[in-house]
């Protein structure tokens, strides 16, 4: 795969995620957060079990501990995501997440000790100006604030599961990371949810509707491919990209959940589009 085809397979992978923040946020009304993180993953892992089986025989031991870690460091972050989603909008949280944009780019030029590309901070200063309008409106009383404080401490654990991930899949078989990684996040979040006595089932054919949505387009496609992309692209790039993430979710919010249009919003969305363009612009040139 050329470096082309891995920013095409990452935009609809982050397009796929962005779907999960709408069908999450309906899901929670009938069914507990980290309930549905295991029901979510558990399924998507054996479905991709069944389909890659031959790449699990095969298993390497570097895709093995690649997938493991991913998937307690992914498990730390939707645990995170999920709470922070009950209390604030879908575009919203998943907007302030994607602070990832130009939290890695500042953690690269630390762990290398060089300076970050000029480009990449300026579309990042774009990017999470645009995060600041959209956040004005969702302080509300207690439950909004610790929402957002939920969802910037998704955004940090993020910002390391998209290093790891890079780092993981250099010399590993990204495919069989990414099933090895649901897997492990669907046990993990099974544990929690046993010991704390929630988990549960869809409870209509609308809930496992929106729930085989989250199997089948956010984890099975939007987790397990992410790894491949990043393969061929250095995490700076993959940090960019995730704009298209809550671009997404804002979108579906808008559009089905009816959660209103401000001005704030809308300098948000062009400022991110803005970031999104001028990015893809130079890394064409």
């Amino acid at each position: 795969m050329n470096q082309r085809n891995a920013r095409l397979l990452l935009l609809l992978v982050f397009a796929a995620r962005g779907t999960s923040f709408l069908f999450s946020k309906n899901l929670m009304q009938d069914m507990d957060p980290v309930g549905i993180l295991a029901v979510r993953f558990i399924m998507a892992f054996l479905i991709l079990a069944a389909v890659f089986c031959r790449k699990l025989v095969h298993l390497s031991r570097d895709s093995l501990h690649g997938g493991i870690i991913l998937g307690i460091l992914y498990t730390v972050c939707m645990i995170l995501e999920m709470y922070g989603l009950r209390l604030v909008d879908t575009g919203v949280s998943a907007l302030i997440e994607n602070m990832v944009i130009v939290v890695v780019p500042l953690y690269t030029a630390v762990l290398t000790r060089t300076m970050p590309k000029a480009i990449t901070m300026f579309c990042a200063i774009l990017a999470v100006t645009g995060v600041g309008f959209l956040s004005i409106s969702q302080t509300r009383g207690e439950s909004g604030h610790l929402g957002m404080l939920l969802i910037i401490l998704a955004a940090i654990s993020y910002s390391f599961c998209i290093m790891a991930t890079e780092s993981v899949s250099r010399d590993s078989d990204p495919v069989a990371v990414g099933i090895i990684q649901l897997g492990v996040m669907g046990m993990l979040s099974l544990i929690i949810s046993l010991f704390t006595g929630n988990l549960s089932l869809p409870e209509n054919t609308r809930d496992w509707a929106m729930m085989l949505m989250l199997v089948l387009i956010c984890s099975c496609f939007g987790f397990a491919f992410q790894p491949l992309g990043q393969k061929y692209l250095p995490a700076e790039t993959a940090a960019v990209y995730t704009v298209i993430n809550p671009l997404t979710a804002s979108i579906m919010g808008i559009l089905i959940a009816h959660e209103g249009m401000s001005v704030s919003k809308l300098i948000g969305y062009v400022l991110i589009f803005a970031a999104l363009i001028i990015y893809n612009m130079k890394a064409a040139k």
